[in-house]
């Protein structure tokens, strides 16, 4: 049992030397003061958003949907690696307390996010319901059993391998949270919340007893655990190189007139490569798109130029600043190094790159107030795009380079 005792406290000790290696360069300055710029002002348009609410609004109900998206979704964090299905498996009668404590460091880490989204939610339903603040203890505490609930029960799905029953699981638990908090949010009978609740316990202590001599999937939690690794290290990505990242390359034949259209040449070798990787790797191109869409739909949604206009430029930075790792691909693939081309060309082919990629995201974010007919908003977004582009390009992008270079000599 000391054993057991040790590798759990072995493995969150990695985990959390791994998270604090990558945070450190994901949270640098120039991300805190992009979270905040964006954080201030959509907490301004948010709370004047909510001061037009009425009691016609059906807060209790988006409240419920959106809480219940947030507790349906509760991986079990074991902290599996490949190779525990070989050296673990004869211990696996000793491993209940492992995972325990991996169900209750689950609970923790995702109480952060019940805790900030009901947060978010209480002023638009105070707005609505003519509650008080002083209710966001008790509904806190509620949230979080359930949150509790939804990890054990996930748990004992997890002693299932198909994935028609994780599917069916997913939905049942999001169907119940989401009733059993609309119950609860709309002041329903007290009758009517204990037979949902009794349910949901029925629920949970039937699976708990079917599955108490099922053995562990082993597979299926250490992949489970990769891909949740993976998440995190694409997201650490956009800041820095992640050596464990393993991208995904697509084919992307419909993009391939990029990448033919480059001469053949020697000053377009670097363009060649950076363009090719641009569109194929599943990290840069799907970020790209990612947020190129987001930003999009926030624009079109909104009334506010004003705020058009931080949207627009905020999303245009964060797409620069996570392309930027790009950068340094191919420092250690041996045949880039013995190409026989100035070393200045790749700083440029990058910079013209990055400034192409920016243009194209200012005219696709401006579209939107051109679909709306609104002519003149749309060219001044477009024209600030176009400089934002080149300023980044030419002035911001070279200083991180540059820096990047120091730092890898």
């Amino acid at each position: 049992m000391n054993d057991i005792a040790k590798l759990w406290k072995s493995r969150i000790v990695e985990y959390n030397q791994e998270l604090r290696k990558y945070l450190k360069y994901m949270f640098n300055d120039h991300l805190l003061f992009v979270l905040i710029f964006a954080l201030g002002g959509g907490a301004y348009t948010y709370n004047q958003w909510v001061q037009t609410l009425d009691s016609s609004f059906p807060a209790p109900l988006i409240m419920s949907i959106t809480l219940a998206f947030i507790l349906a979704w509760s991986p079990v964090y074991t902290f599996l690696r490949e190779a525990d299905s070989v050296f673990l498996l004869p211990l696996e009668g000793r491993l209940k307390s492992y995972f325990h404590k991996g169900i209750w460091t689950s609970f923790l880490f995702q109480s952060y996010i019940v805790l900030l989204v009901l947060a978010a939610l209480m002023p638009m339903y105070v707005q609505v319901t003519d509650s008080e603040f002083k209710r966001f203890f008790p509904l806190l505490g509620i949230v979080l059993l359930l949150k509790l609930w939804n990890l054990y029960t996930r748990w004992c799905m997890l002693k299932y391998q198909e994935k028609e029953i994780h599917l069916t699981d997913t939905l049942v638990r999001l169907a119940l949270n989401g009733v059993f908090l609309l119950l609860i949010t709309s002041g329903a009978s007290i009758l009517l919340v204990l037979v949902v609740a009794v349910v949901m316990l029925g629920y949970l202590y039937y699976f708990a007893r079917v599955t108490k001599h099922k053995s562990l999937k082993w597979d299926l939690l250490i992949n489970l655990e990769q891909q949740r690794m993976l998440l995190f290290y694409r997201m650490a990505n956009m800041f820095t190189d992640v050596p464990k990242l393993k991208g995904k390359i697509h084919r992307r034949k419909w993009l391939d007139f990029l990448v033919n259209n480059s001469k053949f040449e020697q000053g377009q070798t670097f363009r060649y490569l950076y363009v090719r990787s641009l569109i194929r790797t599943s990290e840069y191109f799907g970020l790209y798109i990612r947020l190129t869409l987001i930003a999009f739909v926030l624009i079109y949604s909104n009334s506010s130029f004003v705020l058009s206009i931080i949207i627009f430029v905020l999303f245009m930075y964060l797409t620069g600043f996570q392309i930027i790792p790009l950068y340094k691909r191919f420092d250690f693939k041996i045949w880039v190094m013995i190409y026989p081309v100035p070393a200045g060309i790749k700083t440029a082919s990058f910079q013209k790159l990055m400034n192409q990629a920016l243009m194209i995201q200012a005219f696709l974010l401006s579209l939107p107030l051109f679909i709306k007919a609104e002519w003149l908003q749309g060219l001044i977004l477009l024209l600030a795009g176009l400089s934002f582009s080149i300023f980044f390009s030419q002035f911001y992008l070279v200083k991180r380079l540059k820096k990047m270079e120091e730092k890898f000599y």
